[in-house]
Order: structure tokens, then sequence, then C-alpha cells
């Protein structure tokens, strides 16, 4: 078969640049258009947008960036590593942020290699088996109910967000545990709506619902940590971020009833389905000594993250330090080429981009300009009424952003700007607003671990929809009328400057 045939049966010729998008896999138009549409939108905000007062040219040059890498992140022109590294990049030739120091300090942040030593750990344990095991022994124990199998996957996504740093990562884990459980199903309506339920919670909302509980669960966290940490001074450590969120485990009842009642479920039985969980398990055999080591290793790195308020070491050097720990010679039988090809570099690149602009938006004033143009859209609700209009406002305009971590970055440095011109709570008001976009599920490509979902290919569009946008809804009044309160207790009343 020639080159012709195999990219177009009906023999048209493609050009040389379409040829080699799809040999890496992306769509030619999309990517290829996506990349130039990227470059027109820098240069039209560089050369059509004016200056200001409060809006420099610096300030200019970091917007025409964000709404370079926006483009790029919805389109996929560029793979997500390869955007964050050119985050800084084109922040310092735009001069935007001239000295290299700044345009690279999401690189060098205690937050990044919090994260990047929480990646190489949790490759550790994909090498090992170690997370499969936990999920597994979670599962296997589970009554042969559907409500109690969704209550399992709700459960073991809670603990895997412990060792597994990113939602999306989780849902890849859990993605052929579910299609598993589900190709033991067949074609009646009963049982369509089960593998639809399990496919939609047991993979994308399993993974959101476990993300904002710790702060290396999510991405989106690490910026907002970062962001009060740098601004607000909040000295916000592993410990104290799981502290001023734990309550959101109350959104586990809540989804589960949800998920339960949307989908008729109640009673429902899932034949083999438990059974079929029990004899993965079983193959795995009892815990080797090798296991045991690293689940040594992992609990001695979250003891540290937990006491970092005593022991003063950064999260950052902890991380490290017990990443080196299982590399020490001849303790473990791990090869550093299997791990490292388990390890996901392109979303730790991402994250520290995403820092870098960040950084930017504060350096530049960027952030306290559009946060003021913002404020002239909130009406006069009293706190709670402009903390809903807010939380609501900003999620009608995500709609159009493709990535959990994009609209974040975005909007974390303009949210946490808007607080003081709203009179409320800085560091309050930015972790209402912002936890809501861990819920962002109106659309399933707006948080990434819910497309992993929809490719399983087991529900609609329109499905998700149905399902997902009451849950963005429960997040936004769980947060607002039992976080918030939570917060005032631990000394962010979102009434007080």
């Amino acid at each position: 078969m020639s080159v012709q045939t195999q990219l177009d049966p009906q023999g048209a010729v493609y050009p040389w640049y379409q040829r080699n998008a799809l040999a890496a896999g992306l769509n030619p138009c999309v990517a290829i258009g996506g990349f130039i549409a990227a470059w027109v939108v820098y240069f039209a905000i560089v050369a059509l947008v004016p200056t200001v007062q409060g809006f420099s040219t610096a300030a200019r040059a970091v917007l025409a960036t964000t709404g370079w890498v926006m483009v790029i992140w919805i389109t996929d022109a560029l793979p997500k590593s390869i955007s964050g590294l050119m985050i800084p990049v084109m922040l310092s030739i735009s001069g935007a942020l001239p000295n290299p120091a700044d345009a690279f300090s999401g690189f060098s942040s205690n937050e990044a290699y919090l994260c990047l030593g929480a990646f190489i750990l949790a490759g550790v344990m994909q090498v090992t088996g170690v997370d499969k095991r936990i999920a597994l022994s979670i599962l296997a124990r589970v009554k042969p109910k559907v409500p109690n199998l969704l209550s399992g996957f709700f459960l073991a996504h809670a603990v895997s967000a412990l060792f597994v740093p990113a939602t999306v990562a989780r849902a890849g884990m859990y993605l052929p545990i579910v299609q598993g459980v589900n190709r033991l199903m067949g074609e009646t309506p009963e049982e369509k709506r089960v593998r639809k339920a399990l496919a939609m919670a047991g993979i994308g909302f399993g993974a959101v619902f476990a993300a904002p509980i710790f702060l290396t669960g999510h991405m989106c966290n690490v910026i907002m940590a970062n962001l009060l940490n740098t601004k607000a001074n909040a000295g916000i450590s592993w410990g104290g971020w799981f502290w001023l969120h734990c309550p959101m485990l109350g959104m586990f009842p809540l989804m589960w009833w949800w998920v339960v009642r949307h989908f008729k479920l109640a009673g429902m039985d899932i034949a083999g389905g438990t059974a079929k969980i029990k004899q993965e398990n079983e193959t795995l055999g009892p815990v080797n000594a090798v296991e045991k080591m690293v689940l040594a290793c992992f609990s001695f790195a979250v003891l540290l993250w937990a006491t970092g308020d005593y022991h003063k070491i950064q999260t950052g050097i902890v991380t490290l330090i017990a990443v080196s720990s299982v590399f020490i010679p001849g303790l473990l039988p791990l090869d550093w080429k299997k791990v490292q090809q388990k390890t996901i570099w392109g979303t730790w690149l991402l994250l520290a981009g995403a820092l870098c602009l960040v950084t930017a938006f504060s350096k530049t004033g960027l952030d306290k300009f559009l946060a003021a143009r913002m404020v002239d859209w909130v009406p006069d609700w009293g706190w709670l009424g402009a903390l809903l209009f807010v939380m609501i406002t900003i999620q009608i305009l995500r709609l159009g952003i493709i990535s959990n971590v994009g609209a974040v970055t975005l909007m974390a440095p303009i949210v946490f700007a808007m607080a003081p011109l709203l009179k409320l709570n800085s560091v309050a008001f930015t972790l209402a607003v912002l936890n809501v976009d861990t819920y962002a599920m109106i659309l399933p490509m707006e948080v990434t671990a819910c497309l992993v979902a929809y490719a399983s290919d087991e529900f609609s569009f329109r499905e998700f929809m149905q399902a997902g946008t009451p849950l963005t809804l429960l997040a936004i009044v769980y947060i607002a009328f039992v976080m918030v309160p939570w917060w005032a207790f631990n000394g962010y009343p979102m009434w007080q400057p």
C-alpha cells in the first residue's frame, strides 16, 4: 500500500506539512491552523492594543503571550510540555520579563520541585505496581452492588490522590480498570446506564472529587498555593493545604448521591464485576519486600510533607530527599530508565511554565489592571452575592478554555487582585473562586480527566453535560456555604479584606 493510499483512500495528495502532522498524530487543520492563529493573536495584541495608565508595554507583552499560549492549548498546536517551555522564552524575548531569572522563575520555585519529586515517586510506584495494588485492594472489598462499586472508585481515587499527583494520570490509571468491568456487561438499557455511570464517575468525576484535598493532588492547587504564598505570605504548606481543604471530602456523598440518582443505580447488581476485580487483585500475590520498601519511602515523604510546619524544610526539598532515598544503591531493584518513562515530565514542564506566567501577571501589574476592569461587572449584592456572581461568571467564561491548568493560570492572579477591590479576603476569595474550577464539568474537555473518561466511548457529549453541569453548580453552593465558613474559622473570613 502506498503512502498516498494510507493517508487518503480516495487518492488525494497531502502537502508535506500535512503528512508530517498526520505522522505526528495531529489533526493537520486544527494543529497547523491553531499555530498560525496563535501568532496572529499575539501580534494583533502587540500591534493593536494601546497602552494606558496601569497597562504598560510589558503588561501588553504578557497579555499577548497569554493569548498566544491559550490558543496553543485550545488547539493542541504544540505539545503541552513545549508550550510550558515556550512561556518563559516568550516572556523574555518580548520584553515582558527581560531578566531570565524572572522569566524562568516558575522552574526554580519550591512548588515546581515538590511536583517534580512527586511525579518521580509516582513513576516508582507504577514501575513496582504499588499504585495498581492499592487501587485493586480497595475495590476488591466492596459489595457486588453498583452504588457500592461506585463508592469504591471514589475512595480509591481519594487514596490515589496521595501518590498520583495529577488528575489526568489518575484518570488514565483507572481507565483500564473501569473498562474491564464494563466489558462484563451487556446491552440492556440498565446495563448501559451502569457503563455510563462507571465511565463518567469511576474515571472522571472520581479524579476530580479527590483533586482539591491534597496539595499534590492537582496542578491547579500548586498554582494557587504558589500565588498565595508569594503574594499574600500565606505560608500554606502541604499539611496546611490539607487542613484548609479536608472538608471537601463532604463532596463525596453529594457526588455519589447525584450519580446514583441521575443514572437510577439504586439497588442494581453488577454481576461478575467485583469478582473480576478480586481476581485481578489476587493475581498480584502477596505484598513483596520491594513494594513494602516503596510504601515506606512514600509514607516517609507524606510524613515530612504533613509536618513541614515543624521541621521547616521546604516541601520541594523534602520530596527530592524522598526520591533520592529510593535510589540508594542496593536498596531497591529500580531501573531509572523505566522510572523516567513513567514520569510525567510534560505535565511538569507545563506546570513550571504556568507558574512563570502567573509571576509575569504580578510583576507587570497586568493582574491589577484586568481585575479593576472585571470588578466593574460585579453588582453590589454584598460579599456573598459578589462571590456567587464571580464564581458563576468565571465558569461561563471558562467554557472556551480547554485546560484546567490553563484556566487557573489565567484567572489566578486576576482573581487574587479582585479581592481587595471588592473588599474581600484575598486568600478565601481566591480559594473559593478557583477551587470551583476543579469541578468545571459542564463540558467533558474542561478537565482533562473527564476527557479521558469521554474517550471510553460509553457516553455522549450531551449525556456528560446532563450529569456534569449539576455537579458544577453543587460545587459552587458547597464551597460558598461550607468551605467559606471553614476558612473563616481558620483565620480567613471572606468578609474581611
